[in-house]
């Protein structure tokens, strides 16, 4: 049992058994996914966006400048989870491999919640 209870970003839906439910999920870079939900890690203790709670979710490549507003960029994924209808978290990917292996769960949980991959290069 963890330390520190496993929390739900949404104040709609939670899982019933939230510590086994992440002793399920498999590792995407440095968050966990399972068969029903995104896990974040945090202090105290882990939190995790439930795919029940899913309206919308879509990807983008993206860049963080290292250097400040000019200069040289690392190329970076971001996955958008927008839940419980008005809600947004924007998830840091280095890899479009990690957001696929997200996005398979989610399609595989919900397959009604819109997913759009805007994959494009950045202009």
């Amino acid at each position: 049992m963890p330390l520190f209870p496993i929390k739900s970003m949404s104040q709609q839906c939670e899982l019933e058994n939230a510590a086994e439910d992440y002793r399920t999920a498999v590792r995407a870079e440095q968050y966990r996914v399972s068969g029903k939900a995104l896990y974040i890690a945090a202090f105290p203790g882990s939190k995790y966006i439930p795919f029940a709670a899913l309206n919308q979710v879509w990807s983008k490549n993206t860049g963080i400048s290292v250097t400040g507003t000019c200069g040289k960029q690392i190329p970076m994924v971001c996955l958008r989870l927008r839940y419980d209808g008005e809600f947004y978290q924007n998830i840091l990917f280095e890899k479009q491999a990690g957001v696929d292996k997200v996005l398979e769960r989610i399609r595989a949980c919900r397959p009604d919640v819109p997913v759009d991959r805007n994959t494009a290069p950045r202009a």
